[in-house]
């Protein structure tokens, strides 16, 4: 693996900027940077820190999705979907639903599909969900199932898969016809959904260590993994060439396509337990995914990078936070994390690296240093 290097939140941070309660989603993209909070306050600043914008959604944003012509965002936040000007923050449109929003992701260029959900406290689980269509303002038909959607993968303009939790588990399959939600309900076994990636080919994962794998024509088959994972896979990620997996286990997992594994490590009791990772855009190392993985621990969190090339050696690089991270996205060579204390860091790549570099020269410098000492009080000795 190489060396470790440990390094505060604060001294790898390239921008820190706060809102008044606890992050619960951050978003980035080529131009800006976004955050919204519990109490449903978004802020956005530009890649630069400059503030452009800030609306009150009311309640606590979810997630953030930006239309494919780079007008609108489409977000979830308490029991609505609500529709957004990106270039000024003005809200559009709102649909409120009868549970809360948990899902969204975009259907064509001016839908999005929304899972919503309606709770019980007092039996502590969920009564009834809700998938949606929605074009813009108005909701253009609703299917009610009782299982709980965990992942939404939009396959093409009017149809998607959605990864079901219990009783029922499987792959629920939904096309719209004539205004009509047409629904297929795939089988694949009874190990409920717990998390799937965004990027198709769809991969998700499940309860028992499988993987379910949507491919580019729809056909819906388990992965053939040559070594099955009994733990449960609580998040999962993929690249054009490989998937990643975290397992509840503690172990990362990187596989191919084919469900072989190239590479693994297994995250220390000192460092926490995972909770969710995020492929870093556009960076490999020595043809492996670089990633981060997010912990929780004692007294706040780890971001973990373990697949980082610095000069001739791999580092294993981890940023501690004294608070709880909630939230993670990067692109372009920026990463940006969301912070239970209400901070948004972001983490520029370049600059990352150039520090990196600088304090394990300096390191090594200072090693020289010690062992000219010694030495030197060992000829004193003889």
């Amino acid at each position: 693996m190489g060396n470790t290097v440990e390094r505060p939140i604060e001294a790898v941070a390239w921008m820190e900027r706060s809102l008044e309660n606890s992050v619960s989603t951050v978003y980035i993209d080529d131009m800006k940077i976004i955050g919204g909070d519990w109490n449903g306050m978004m802020i956005c600043w530009s890649r630069e820190g400059d503030i452009l914008w800030e609306t009150n959604l009311g309640d606590r944003v979810a997630g953030i999705r930006l239309s494919t012509d780079g007008a609108m965002l489409w977000c979830i936040a308490g029991r609505e979907a609500i529709g957004i000007d990106y270039e000024n923050g003005t809200i559009k449109w709102n649909i409120e639903f009868d549970g809360s929003t948990d899902l969204i992701e975009l259907d064509g260029e001016n839908r999005a599909w929304i899972v919503s959900s309606v709770y019980d406290i007092e039996l502590n689980d969920f009564m009834e969900s809700a998938i949606s269509l929605i074009d813009s303002g108005d909701i253009v038909e609703k299917y009610i199932l009782d299982e709980r959607p965990w992942s939404i993968h939009p396959f093409e303009e009017g149809k998607a898969f959605f990864g079901l939790g219990r009783p029922k588990t499987g792959v629920l399959e939904l096309t719209e016809k004539k205004g009509k939600l047409m629904h297929k309900h795939n089988s694949i076994h009874d190990s409920p959904v717990l998390c799937g990636s965004h990027l198709p080919p769809f991969y998700l994962g499940h309860s028992n260590g499988m993987i379910t794998k949507i491919d580019e024509k729809g056909n819906i088959t388990n992965l053939e993994l040559n070594k099955k994972h009994g733990s449960a896979i609580i998040d999962i990620s993929s690249n054009n060439e490989q998937i990643l997996i975290c397992l509840e286990n503690k172990q990362i997992i990187c596989l191919n396509k084919d469900g072989e594994e190239e590479n693994s490590l297994e995250v220390l009791d000192s460092e926490g337990h995972p909770e969710f990772l995020d492929i870093i855009d556009g960076s490999t190392s020595d043809g492996l995914v670089n990633f981060w993985i997010v912990t929780s621990t004692n007294n706040g969190s780890l971001l973990i990078n373990a697949n980082r090339k610095n000069e001739s050696s791999n580092i294993k690089l981890k940023i501690k936070a004294n608070s709880r991270i909630r939230d993670i996205a990067n692109a372009k060579g920026m990463t940006v994390v969301g912070l239970d204390d209400g901070r948004i860091i972001a983490i520029e790549e370049k600059m990352l690296t150039r520090r990196i570099r600088e304090n394990e020269k300096s390191d090594e410098e200072g090693d020289v240093q010690r062992f000219e000492m010694l030495e030197r009080l060992r000829k004193l000795r003889e």
